[in-house]
């Protein structure tokens, strides 16, 4: 059993870590949009939860309020759900293990310059499921 635990843990790992590789590098690079080019600027941080409660919305969601240490998202406090166009419900809290004060890595690729419809990027190391 204990080789099969490693075994899928290097494998977690290397999944992890080829999907923050790919979205790095497709973060970096310059895109022409809307007549121009568009460079953005990468950022490695974490993001913490701070609050759970029932979402504005309504219909059973839960509104998961995350604070981020650095990038543009510092300035104030994010909601996951809206971020990252989920859909969260308490099946989704148990399922991603979702607690108050857990951290996640997360890459931010933000719109340094150019005028482009992709402002902001967030990409968390965490694969929420």
């Amino acid at each position: 059993m204990f080789g099969t635990t490693s075994s899928y843990l290097r494998y977690l790992t290397a999944i992890s870590l080829l999907v923050a590789l790919t979205f790095s590098f497709g973060c970096k690079q310059n895109t022409k949009q809307s007549g121009g080019d568009c460079y953005y600027e990468t950022v490695e941080t974490l993001a913490e939860v701070i609050d759970m409660r029932p979402h504005p919305d309504g219909n059973g969601k839960i509104a998961i309020i995350l604070d981020f240490k650095a990038s543009l998202l510092a300035l104030e406090d994010q909601e996951l759900g809206d971020l990252k166009n989920y859909q969260i419900d308490d099946k989704f809290l148990k399922r991603n293990h979702i607690d108050m004060g857990n951290k996640y890595s997360v890459t931010v690729c933000e719109l340094t310059k150019g005028n482009c419809e992709t402002k902001l990027t967030v990409a968390f190391d965490h694969g929420f499921q």
